[in-house]
């Protein structure tokens, strides 16, 4: 009894640390990453991202999972950052994401490249597992650092989907701009990085069901240098996700970029943890 207690009181509480984020309205998300799919793909050819590809394949490998003919669901699959190197390693992989922009960039290649890789359009949130024929059909089903797993029921649809294993990754901790500390606190709007759908609420509900989910936490400093009219922007896209921008709010941001830029060039470090978790869901 106390388990089925403990399991209700944590899925109740990842329930509802999601709707006090306001994000997951599922047009402006699709048009968030769409707006981001050009800088997502020019991303996968720059050092550090391909060195955190390596990470995640060297992991699932560590994990026991050979990607030689197995059946792969990448659930959030963005330009496909994991999808292309797995597909290139032998798995037949299907990629879905909600945003329009990045599956072209992922078709791009694809045609490109004549991967083995399908691709779907749909928002994870409310997909269908069995019209689709994603239940039980995947060796392995991947969300890496993606909004399309979010909560409680959509995590629960991803395991859904696995014969074999799953990987989850997310944030543990993210430090905050100072920048957009100060515009939440000007405008007074809740700043949602206390409440970032991150790694805890997956692992706790994970071990309360007798799952030993395999770990790996890493520290990295992410640092940003852009023209502070493009770092506005950027925040005002990410504002505009959960209440529309009006003019005085987008005034403020404007000023408090520029004023953090004396020679044009808004720069940030943000320290970030990340977690990495696998999980066999037909050995339990």
């Amino acid at each position: 009894m106390q388990q089925n207690d403990n399991i209700k009181f944590i899925t109740d509480c990842w329930t509802q640390s999601v709707v006090n984020t306001g994000f997951y309205d599922e047009k402006k998300t699709a048009c968030f990453w769409d707006k981001r799919s050009g800088e997502f793909a020019a991303g996968m050819r720059d050092a550090w991202r391909g060195k955190k590809t390596d990470e995640i394949l060297s992991f699932l490998e560590s994990s026991g999972f050979s990607p030689e003919g197995k059946k792969v669901l990448d659930i959030g699959c963005g330009p496909g950052t994991l999808a292309i190197p797995l597909a290139k390693t032998g798995a037949k992989v299907t990629a879905v994401d909600i945003s329009s922009g990045m599956l072209e960039k992922l078709k791009e290649t694809v045609k490109k490249e004549s991967l083995a890789i399908d691709i779907a359009e749909c928002s994870w949130w409310t997909a269908d597992i069995d019209s689709l024929g994603f239940r039980d059909g995947f060796d392995l089903v991947l969300a890496s650092m993606t909004p399309g797993v979010k909560d409680f029921d959509s995590f629960k649809k991803m395991m859904a989907c696995s014969k074999g294993m799953c990987y989850y990754s997310n944030f543990l901790k993210r430090g905050g701009d100072p920048v957009q500390n100060e515009i939440f606190m000007l405008t007074g709007r809740e700043n949602p990085a206390g409440y970032a759908n991150g790694m805890m609420y997956p692992f706790m509900y994970l071990y309360l069901l007798g799952y030993h989910p395999e770990v790996r936490i890493s520290h990295s400093v992410w640092k940003e240098e852009s023209p502070w009219e493009e770092a506005g922007r950027k925040t005002a896209e990410f504002v505009g996700r959960s209440r529309e921008c009006d003019e005085d709010t987008l005034n403020v941001i404007r000023e408090c970029y520029k004023k953090a830029s004396p020679d044009g060039i808004y720069r940030s470090e943000t320290d970030v943890y990340t977690g990495m978790m696998t999980w066999k869901v037909k050995d339990f």
